[in-house]
């Protein structure tokens, strides 16, 4: 269950980064599709990718570890190594799909998502046995 808290908590954090990035960058109110549409992708993206790369690769770092030290190593996993097809689409998305802004914006939501993951992570998994 704490899992799954700290998968929330973590694409909250990212989706605001997100809906920020926008409402500086367009110097605008964003519309109720605009809102509907990032919530989604983002919502989608994150329930994948933390269900299918994050928990299962930290649980295996951890074991491979004998632990969560050092603590580092786990946020930098999942913010960056993790995140590499993250990176590879939004940047190939750039021109046909999604503008540069957009584009960068899921990029640096998805390394914050996955370093709030990574320490909300060894955060909770520190001290238990493995």
């Amino acid at each position: 269950m704490k899992l799954i808290s700290i998968s929330l908590g973590s694409w909250l954090l990212g989706l605001s980064a997100i809906l920020l990035t926008f409402y500086v960058i367009e110097r605008e109110n964003l519309s109720a599709a605009d809102i509907k549409g990032v919530t989604v992708m983002s919502l989608i993206i994150a329930a994948l990718l933390f269900s299918l790369a994050y928990a299962p690769s930290l649980f295996w770092l951890r074991k491979r570890l004998g632990g969560c030290r050092p603590a580092a190593v786990f946020p930098l996993a999942s913010a960056l190594v993790l995140n590499l097809p993250v990176f590879l689409i939004g940047i190939l998305a750039i021109g046909r799909t999604l503008a540069p802004t957009e584009a960068f914006a899921f990029i640096g939501s998805f390394v914050l998502m996955g370093t709030a993951f990574g320490l909300g992570f060894v955060w909770n998994y520190q001290d238990r046995t493995i």
